[in-house]
């Protein structure tokens, strides 16, 4: 497909009929998203679902917290690169802008790591595939659909030979290399998520009609591939309560984080769907949702917060959860966010990304 010169402004957000990213501001449903986005996966780290730890009696219903969160994070990262994409003055400053971003993730995501906790950090496999969007930017949106089908059902079956693949030689173990099919977040597959974010970023997503078509969808795909799933005997995301499950083939898998075909689908169906529901939540709330838009405006931050306290804490916190600590967790970083936003425009850690890649993209697009 003919891209246009690196010095002209991408106009690919006007190829979508009505849409409305170029104006300025955040749009609050997607910081809300994002707060959803954190939260579950706070939830998946300390929360208690009654399958880890001495205590069986959780909150069963927190499974929905395992691996489709963490999908839905990575659905809003596509969209927040459609809207760098909608305002930047050029298709070469925001690729440096991006391609700054990435580098940022994976910096961030090799400190946090390196604290040892139990978490699997997504931030380093998230830069990563930040990388793996730059030629993506001008792709029309129709084949961007169609990639993200392609990379999440064929990557999500090709993905465990390409993983038995790498584990016996050097790509198994080149670092950040082997973020690429990492046996989390494999950044190969995931990319099909920001594919669909993207998407997604190119519909007016202040339009009442563009939020229902969104949640309908995104439910048909969600709930139609899990079904399909299921039908085929896949294993299950939830406690089996007695049913028998699991006969099916690893294609077929509910599993969260199994990253099959059928869980990839599905966990992008509900992203769409969720951030579908976030976006009119937000507008039908006025300022009673705020702290939780503030958490979501700061959800690197929050992110990186988390980790470190429990590193601090120590690993019990995840291995003896409790909800107590989920809710007070929850509440104080949600609180802390609000306290922030009143005082200053964006968090620290989302400043300093902010001011890294605009001084990036900035030098490198005004050389002489």
């Amino acid at each position: 497909m003919r891209e246009p010169a690196p010095g002209t402004r991408v106009d690919v957000i006007s190829r979508a009929t009505g849409s409305s990213l170029r104006q300025g501001g955040r749009i609050g449903g997607l910081d809300l998203a994002r707060a959803v986005a954190f939260l579950g996966m706070l939830a998946a780290h300390v929360g208690d679902d009654g399958t880890r730890g001495s205590d069986s009696d959780g909150w069963w219903w927190l499974w929905i917290a395992h691996g489709r969160p963490s999908a839905l994070f990575a659905v809003l990262a596509g969209v927040s690169i459609g809207i760098m994409t909608a305002r930047g003055p050029s298709l070469a400053h925001t690729r440096v802008k991006v391609a700054t971003r990435g580098v940022v993730l994976i910096v961030a995501g090799a400190v946090v790591a390196s604290l040892g906790t139990p978490v699997y950090v997504i931030l380093a496999n998230l830069g990563v595939m930040m990388l793996l969007m730059l030629p993506t930017l001008t792709w029309r949106t129709p084949w961007l659909w169609t990639a993200a089908v392609v990379v999440l059902v064929g990557g999500g079956l090709v993905l465990p030979t390409v993983q038995e693949w790498t584990a016996s030689s050097w790509l198994g173990t080149a670092p950040m290399l082997d973020r690429l099919w990492w046996h989390h977040y494999p950044a190969l597959v995931w990319v099909g998520y920001l594919l669909v974010g993207l998407a997604i970023s190119r519909m007016d997503l202040r339009s009442k009609a563009t939020r229902l078509d969104l949640t309908r969808g995104g439910l048909a795909l969600g709930v139609g591939a899990a079904m399909l799933g299921i039908g085929f005997g896949g294993t299950t995301p939830w406690p089996p309560a007695g049913a028998t499950f699991g006969w099916g083939p690893a294609w077929a898998s509910m599993e969260a984080h199994s990253y099959s075909p059928v869980e990839l689908v599905s966990n992008a169906g509900l992203a769409i769907a969720t951030i579908a529901v976030c976006l009119w939540l937000s507008d039908a709330t006025g300022r009673w949702l705020e702290p939780l838009r503030a958490l979501g405006a700061m959800a690197f931050t929050a992110y990186v917060l988390h980790v470190f306290v429990i590193a601090f804490v120590g690993e019990e916190i995840v291995y003896e959860p409790s909800n107590v600590t989920l809710v007070v967790m929850a509440v104080i970083l949600a609180a802390a966010a609000w306290g922030w936003r009143l005082r200053f425009p964006q968090g620290p850690l989302e400043a300093l990304m902010t001011h890294a890649s605009n001084a990036a993209a900035d030098k490198v697009t005004t050389r002489p």
